[in-house]
């Protein structure tokens, strides 16, 4: 896009669909919304919690830090958004001294409105001038289940309860809004040592590592107090080998024989404390074995979610008295009857959705997959997990997928690819799912959640935070009632692919009441669709600008179109020109997108 240069002794300034009337000379609109990294004057801006009932109070802070070299006198204004609307504005006058740091607090009444996302943008100005930009996003949901945003913990060491705050700071920033507290127990079959009478300090976990009890602790109570659910991680079915030590019996278990000559097991490495012995989850005295030891869990520690976790298809497996055991049709009673027993949230991990037909008719809070690439390797695989999900439950169900990154460079210390990494983000999110990979380690590369061996480069940090607050900020037209749309969608020039080939632009349509959205993931110089990059090598997708849109709408009049991108002015809406040509009583749109880096969401708003 070229600049565009007003001249004028009156300007008016656009900032976010607020207008403010200036008597100064010349401005540049196009130069106002470049101004969108931050840097010169605000370091940073986030909420104080990660999610907000209606008509609760939302701080927003915003950090200063004047970095010009000289003193600053200007103004920081706020516009609270909805989509494309202002829903409100706020404007401080702030004095920085060189080099002076400071931090405002911005208060905000959410709306009575429930379920909707809001993006923050944050400008510091002086006159006309626009010298600074930085955004976030507010979820205003008054539960966590409709638009799921799951993060992790990973490790229990005996540190300062400031130190665990500073962790849960960080995580807040992303607008993670549950927590999977991985591994934190001492032995699957009795996750605590004692009762609430003799616990001790510490544990061993499975890996024989510490677990210290006040920092479990510690990160529950600074999780809720940012409106994070808290999620008690366990196998719905493993023991140690010595589960008999503990009260539980062979004859629960789950066999490889009709004699019950082989348990079913999971071998662990040398050193760790045990292998995994499996049971059966349909089996009522494993039932009320494992939620009576769950519910001590509970009692001593303020979970808010009791996290099921699976081995995935374990081939032909029989019960004690050698009758055949179809797994996936005993999770949903496992599911139904912990739930109703323990009163808690429950999560279920489909390991490559093996038992997501039975789990998505259970009372799971939402749906979860951890997916592999032997069955699913591509991004398109994201958006049919995704779709199949709201199929089953009729859209009612979100869906948060486990995928695990450059995993075959997991082994050893380096850094995660920042390409591989935000398209599959993209892949996810643009399909209306969610990505558990951060907490408390920074980004998951392996199934074992304390693996740390690969870093997230500065880089890919800034990029996850404009992801997820761009997830937070449109999902009512990512993840809210939207069904696929089959409306013709092309690009000019550019090859295009309905499912994610590569070298191509990936693009699909969805629509809801009022709104059509069409996604465009860039897949182009890409060799392949494969999503994990295990050598971490992936080249970013080859950019392009100036691209041409053409989309064809069925029925209802245009009232505008837009570009929201989480690779673009941090988010923000960009309003897009358009040509109509009538065909019958469709309406073909020829749309003018200024750029495509790795994703563009482009919405018609309808009257």
């Amino acid at each position: 896009m070229k600049k565009k240069f007003i001249a004028a002794a009156l300007v008016i300034l656009c900032i976010a669909g607020g207008c403010i009337v200036y008597k100064l000379k010349t401005f540049s609109v196009e130069d106002s919304t470049k101004v969108s990294k931050g840097g010169k004057l605000i370091s940073d801006v986030y909420t104080d919690k990660a999610r907000y009932n209606p008509k609760d109070s939302v701080n927003v802070k915003v950090e200063l830090d004047n970095k010009l070299d000289k003193g600053y006198k200007g103004s920081v204004e706020i516009y609270f958004k909805h989509l494309n609307n202002t829903v409100e504005k706020k404007k401080l006058e702030v004095s920085l001294n060189s080099k002076e740091k400071k931090t405002l607090d911005i208060s905000w009444n959410a709306p009575s409105e429930d379920y909707k996302g809001y993006l923050v943008e944050v400008y510091a100005t002086h006159g006309i001038t626009v010298d600074d930009n930085r955004n976030t996003a507010v979820d205003v949901s008054s539960t966590w289940d409709k638009f799921p945003r799951y993060g992790y913990i990973a490790e229990y060491p005996d540190q300062s309860k400031d130190k665990s705050e500073s962790i849960i700071n960080n995580i807040n920033k992303f607008h993670i809004d549950g927590l999977q507290f991985y591994d934190w127990q001492n032995k699957h079959q009795k996750p605590l040592p004692g009762d609430e009478s003799n616990l001790t300090k510490s544990w061993k976990d499975i890996a024989n590592r510490d677990i210290y009890f006040e920092t479990v602790k510690d990160y529950i109570n600074l999780a809720h107090s940012k409106n994070i659910k808290a999620g008690n991680y366990n196998l719905i079915y493993g023991a140690y080998t010595d589960y008999q030590k503990d009260g539980v019996k062979p004859e629960w278990g789950i066999y490889k024989d009709s004699f019950h000559r082989e348990q079913d097991g999971y071998p662990l490495p040398d050193g760790w404390a045990s292998s995994i012995s499996i049971f059966n989850p349909a089996n009522k005295d494993w039932q009320n074995y494992i939620y009576s030891k769950e519910k001590e869990a509970f009692k001593v520690l303020n979970f808010d979610i009791y996290h099921m976790d699976t081995l995935g298809n374990r081939g032909i497996t029989f019960d004690y008295n050698g009758e055949s055991v179809d797994l996936p049709n005993t999770y949903a009673d496992f599911i139904n009857n912990a739930k109703s027993t323990l009163g808690v949230g429950v999560v279920f991990n489909t390991v490559n959705r093996y038992g997501l037909e039975q789990v998505a008719k259970s009372n799971v809070d939402f749906l979860y997959s951890e997916l592999w690439p032997t069955d699913y390797p591509n991004y398109y695989n994201f958006k049919e997990t995704v779709d199949k999900g709201y199929e089953l439950t009729s859209g009612k169900k979100s869906t948060v997928i486990a995928a695990y990154m450059n995993y075959g460079s997991a082994g050893m210390p380096g850094v995660f690819n920042e390409n591989s990494v935000r398209l599959t983000d993209a892949a996810i999110f643009a399909a209306g799912g969610a990505h558990i990979e951060l907490g408390d380690t920074g980004m998951l590369g392996r199934e074992y959640f304390p693996n740390k061996n690969l870093k997230m480069p500065d880089s890919l940090v800034a990029a996850m935070r404009n992801y997820y607050d761009f997830l937070v900020a449109y999902e009512n037209l990512l993840r809210d009632d939207l069904k696929d749309s089959k409306n013709p969608v092309s690009l000019t020039g550019i090859n295009t692919s309905s499912d994610g080939q590569a070298d191509t632009v990936w693009t699909y349509a969805k629509e809801k009441k009022g709104y059509e959205v069409v996604q465009l993931i860039n897949l182009l110089g890409m060799k392949n669709e494969a999503w994990r990059d295990d050598g971490a090598n992936y080249d970013a997708p080859s950019s392009k600008k100036d691209l041409k849109l053409n989309y064809t709408i069925k029925e209802g009049k245009v009232k505008g179109v837009y570009l929201a991108s989480p690779d673009i002015n941090g988010g923000k809406p960009i309003k897009l020109k358009y040509k109509t040509t009538k065909e019958g009583e469709n309406t073909k749109l020829q749309i003018e997108v200024p750029e495509l880096q790795y994703w563009d969401m482009v919405y018609v708003e309808k009257e």
